[in-house]
């Protein structure tokens, strides 16, 4: 089909099907969007009568959230006490509530945090032997940024199974991201069309709904690819997903930060969104200004609301899950000004009216019609906007989504936070994220009231200089008005970990062996006999009200091991440039680890023997072959700040 013919083809109007009376069938919802032009787009609805439409923040949860945690503690409960007798361990005088928190960085966060959850997941071999499997069916919500969402995203709507089966069966990670391998034609085809087809309902499209797209045909289930229909939304996940409707999996929270109207640069103190399967909305409006937010359906999100009240039509199908994911990684939205370069000349001329519309200086932005608009006008920062501008929460620091799971109400007893943050120049974390976190909960609570329950942690220079880098440490230990952290940083232990945040495209064999390593990282390779234990010690801490006072023998002998020692040595440290395939130093000087002999790697993959160094190019970042354009895109954008994501 001739280029000019496919333009002709992207402008044609769509007509969108007529509003049937609510409440519909997950049938019903299929078939009405069955009979639209395209399925990515928002559609008409009824509005539903006697409906709240927006939830003040001090109401505390959803009751949507409230009916999915009671479900999912039935299952949590009973996990909880085998795995705590597994090791010894009294079963918990009452269920604690387990977070998890994957944070952002691409491919190479998703792959590593997904390899964290495999580790605590009994269907790896690897994990059941290392002693920490099967932990993941005690979690009671899972918190996701960027890189992170998209492992979220595609472990809830593929129903929780085993991550090397997805990578298997499913992923397609070595097609580019932008330039696919095969298919291109129809892939930027169909990638146009069904952006436009949102336009032309009526709501705002920029780069991130092309980019979200791009990422949901590479992860999510085969039938919500653009293939087939793109129209698997974050609110109907409990009803098309078997396992987290009866509350067999965590509740998904995907989460991006607020740029404000006018605003170049994101304020490390902006407002943090959430997208949960129940609601949109943050727990504090405002960067420079804060308030008490507020929360709204989001099924329903895209409605034309003022001061709560709908204008007489409503649209379900904005929250697109592939349009979150995009939402949460927005950083990656630069990556497709690369077509305007590229000889495929098929969506340049959408991209180029994107850039029009918003300026070039606005690219990277995701805009949500503000459903609160003129709500608490007074005291609301964001009242008079028409959008809400959402960016990758990255570009806050906080590279760890865990203040969702910090929030008061949520009562969360204990967070295991993976960290692949490209946080050194060889891409290491070095625990900025987590410090990041503290600052913002203190300046919050000084100057807005606003409680984060976020204990302690170290500096930078701190981090790297006592080794809570390379190894998972514990923190609020004795603080028990806050979670108690399990922060498990990336280490190579089995491979060169350290991909760039960039790389679009990786081998089936690359891939796995970054999943395996960001597995090993969290069960430490089967090396340390005593982890399981600790690990189940630090889980069910909150539940007993354990201090140092009244901790078991056993417990706090593991706390004496793994807590952070509240030391802080901020003086100027060596570049952190760990050994591929090694031990943690630190666990060897501790006599914890007697090295590879020990490893439970029963699920072996090939080692890099190499010194990331080696594998480094640049400043430190690992590219493979046929990614190289990225580098000279970002020199050309200054994007100086990926070195945070």
């Amino acid at each position: 089909m001739a280029t000019s013919a496919i333009f002709a083809l992207f402008a044609l109007p769509y007509i969108l099907a007529s509003p049937h009376p609510p409440p519909y069938s997950p049938s019903q919802e299929l078939a009405l969007r069955d009979i639209s032009d395209k399925s990515y787009a928002p559609y008409k609805v009824d509005c539903p009568t006697g409906w709240t439409w927006i939830r003040n923040a001090t109401e505390g949860l959803s009751q949507g959230e409230k009916d999915f945690v009671a479900n999912r503690q039935k299952v949590t409960g009973p996990i909880i006490n085998t795995m705590a007798s597994n090791q010894g361990i009294t079963n918990p005088p009452r269920t604690p509530t387990i977070g998890v928190a994957l944070a952002g960085g691409g491919y190479r966060a998703m792959l590593t945090g997904l390899g964290g959850i495999m580790g605590m997941m009994n269907e790896s071999s690897e994990a059941a032997a290392s002693g920490t499997g099967g932990w993941l069916e005690g979690v009671t919500y899972w918190a996701g940024l960027s890189g992170g969402s998209w492992a979220t995203g595609s472990f809830m709507a593929n129903g929780g199974e085993l991550p090397i089966n997805l990578l298997n069966n499913l992923w397609n990670l070595d097609s580019n991201l932008i330039f696919p391998s095969d298919g291109k034609l129809s892939f930027y085809t169909t990638l146009a069309s069904e952006v436009n087809a949102k336009s032309d309902a009526g709501f705002p499209v920029q780069l991130t709904d092309l980019w979200g797209l791009a990422i949901g045909s590479h992860v999510l289930p085969t039938e919500y690819q653009l293939t087939n229909k793109p129209n698997l939304t974050l609110s109907s996940l409990p009803s098309v997903v078997e396992k987290l409707g009866n509350g067999s999996l965590p509740m998904p929270i995907i989460i991006a930060a607020e740029r404000e109207q006018g605003e170049l640069v994101i304020a490390e103190n902006a407002t943090v969104w959430e997208f949960n399967p129940f609601e949109f909305g943050s727990w504090a409006f405002g960067s420079t200004v804060k308030s008490i937010g507020a929360f709204t359906n989001l099924e329903y999100l895209g409605s034309e609301l003022n001061n709560g009240e709908t204008n007489g039509t409503c649209y379900k199908g904005f929250d697109q899950l592939s349009y979150v994911m995009g939402t949460s990684a927005t950083l990656f939205n630069s990556a497709l000004l690369t077509l305007n370069n590229s000889d495929s000349g098929l969506v340049t001329n959408l991209i180029e009216r994107f850039l029009q519309d918003l300026g070039e200086d606005q690219y990277d932005i995701s805009r949500v019609p503000n459903s609160f608009a003129n709500y608490n006008p007074g005291e609301n920062p964001i009242s008079s906007f028409e959008y809400i501008t959402l960016v990758d929460a990255g570009e806050t620091n906080q590279n760890i989504p865990i203040e969702p799971l910090l929030i008061p109400f949520r009562e969360v007893d204990a967070i295991i936070a993976f960290d692949s943050s490209y946080d050194s120049p060889y891409i290491w974390p070095n625990g900025t994220a987590l410090r990041t976190t503290f600052e913002r909960a203190k300046v919050l609570a000084e100057n807005t009231g606003t409680q984060i329950r976020m204990p302690e942690v170290p500096s930078e220079n701190g981090f790297i200089n006592g080794g809570y880098n390379t190894r998972p440490t514990f923190f609020g230990c004795n603080d028990t008005t806050t979670p108690l952290i399990i922060y498990v940083p990336s280490y190579p232990w089995s491979s060169a970990a350290n991909t760039s945040t960039y790389q679009l495209e990786y081998s089936d064999e690359q891939a796995r062996e970054v999943l395996y390593n960001g597995m090993r990282s969290f069960t430490l390779n089967g090396t340390v006999e005593t982890w399981p234990k600790c690990l189940a010690c630090a889980l069910t801490d909150r539940s007993f009200e354990y201090t140092s006072s009244n901790r078991t023998a056993e417990c706090q002998s593991c706390f004496d091991t793994w807590c952070w020692a509240g030391d802080d040595n901020t003086t100027q440290p060596n570049t952190y440039n760990p050994e591929i395939d090694s031990v943690p130093p630190w666990l060897t000087a501790n006599s914890l680890s007697s090295g590879k002999a020990d490893a439970k790697g029963v699920e072996n993959t090939t080692s890099s023997n190499t010194s990331s160094s080696n594998t480094s190019s640049g400043a430190g970042s690992r590219v493979t072959s046929g990614t190289s354009w990225m580098g000279s895109l970002l020199l050309a954008l200054g994007l100086g700040f990926i070195m945070l994501i």
